[in-house]
C-alpha cells in the first residue's frame, strides 16, 4: 500500500520540484543586470525591480490587470450564479447538460482562438456593429477609443471565463438536501425565493473557488490583450504579463523577470490568504 501510494505521489512531487526550480531560477536573474547591454549577468540587488516599478508601462499594466480581474470575479460570480440558477431549475438533465456544455465550450478553446473569435466580432463591417446598425443602434468604437479597449478585453474574458463559476455554482447548488428545495415549494417559494435564500447562502464553497481561479486565470491572461491590441506595446491594452513578454523580447531579461516575480508575489498575497480562508471553512464542516 505504502508503495502504491508513493508511486501515486511520485509524478507530483517531480512536477512540483521543477516548477519551484524553475521560479527559485527567476527569481536569482531578477537580482542580476542581465540585458542586451549586459549579456554576462552579474548581481545588481534591487535595481531590477527598481527600474520595472519605476518605468512608464508598470503603473498602467498594474491598473489594466487589476480592472481585467476585479471585473472578471465580480460579473463572473454574478453571471455564473444567475446561469446555474437557470440550469438547476431545469426538469430535464439532459437539457441541464446540453446548455451546460455549451456555456463551458470557450473553456476548451485556446484563449489565443477566443481572441480571434471577438477580433472577428469587434470587426465594424462583419461583427457587432454590423447588427447594430442594421438595428439603428449607435456605433460602438471597440478597439479604435482608447476608452473602450478595455472594457473590450473585459468582455472577452467574461465571456470566455463565465462558464468556470457556473460550473461550481452549479456542483453546489446540486450538492445541497432536495428536501429542502421541496419543503420550501409546499411552501409555496418561487424558484427565484429559492435561489436567494437557499441556494446562494449554501453555495460558499462555489464562491471561493470561483472567485480564486476567475482571479489567477484573468490575472495572468496573455493571448487577449496581445491580438487584439497587436502585440506587446499598446499601452491602453497592456497588462503585467504582456509588459513582461515585452520586456523579455528587448532583452531585458532581468527585469522581465523581477516582473515575474511581482506578478507571482501579487497572485501569492491574494489566492493564498483566500484559498486558507476556503480550507478552513471546510474543516470546519
Amino acid at each position: 500500500m505504502k508503495k502504491t501510494s508513493f508511486l501515486l505521489i511520485l509524478p507530483t512531487a517531480i512536477f512540483g520540484a521543477i516548477l519551484l526550480y524553475i521560479v527559485f531560477y527567476n527569481v536569482a536573474i531578477s537580482f542580476t543586470n542581465w540585458s542586451l547591454l549586459h549579456p554576462i549577468p552579474s548581481f545588481s540587488g534591487i535595481s531590477s525591480y527598481a527600474n520595472v516599478i519605476h518605468s512608464f508601462y508598470f503603473p498602467t499594466s498594474l491598473i489594466h490587470s487589476l480592472e481585467l480581474s476585479g471585473s472578471a470575479v465580480i460579473f463572473g460570480n454574478i453571471l455564473g450564479i444567475g446561469i446555474a440558477g437557470l440550469l438547476y431549475f431545469l426538469s430535464s438533465n439532459k437539457a441541464r447538460t446540453f446548455f451546460l456544455s455549451i456555456i463551458i465550450l470557450p473553456l476548451a478553446i485556446s484563449m489565443a482562438v477566443n481572441a480571434l473569435i471577438w477580433l472577428w466580432l469587434y470587426n465594424y463591417n462583419l461583427g457587432v456593429n454590423w447588427l447594430f446598425l442594421r438595428l439603428g443602434l449607435p456605433y460602438v468604437p471597440w478597439l479604435t477609443a482608447t476608452s473602450m479597449m478595455m472594457p473590450s478585453i473585459i468582455i472577452i474574458a467574461i465571456w470566455a471565463y463565465t462558464g468556470l463559476p457556473a460550473l461550481f455554482y452549479l456542483a453546489s447548488f446540486l450538492g445541497i438536501d432536495k428536501s429542502i428545495i421541496e419543503a420550501a415549494r409546499l411552501d409555496g417559494a418561487s424558484s427565484f425565493k429559492i435561489l436567494r435564500k437557499i441556494l446562494i447562502p449554501n453555495s460558499a464553497n462555489g464562491f471561493i473557488v470561483s472567485t480564486a481561479l476567475l482571479f489567477l486565470f484573468t490575472f495572468r491572461i496573455f493571448s487577449i490583450p496581445y491580438i487584439l491590441s497587436g502585440g506587446p506595446t499598446n499601452i491602453f491594452m497592456q497588462t503585467l504579463v504582456v509588459f513582461s513578454y515585452y520586456l523579455f523580447t528587448t532583452e531585458f531579461f532581468a527585469q522581465a523577470s523581477a516582473l515575474s516575480t511581482i506578478i507571482i508575489l501579487i497572485a501569492t498575497a491574494i489566492v493564498i490568504p483566500y484559498a486558507l480562508y476556503g480550507i478552513k471553512r471546510w474543516i470546519k464542516k
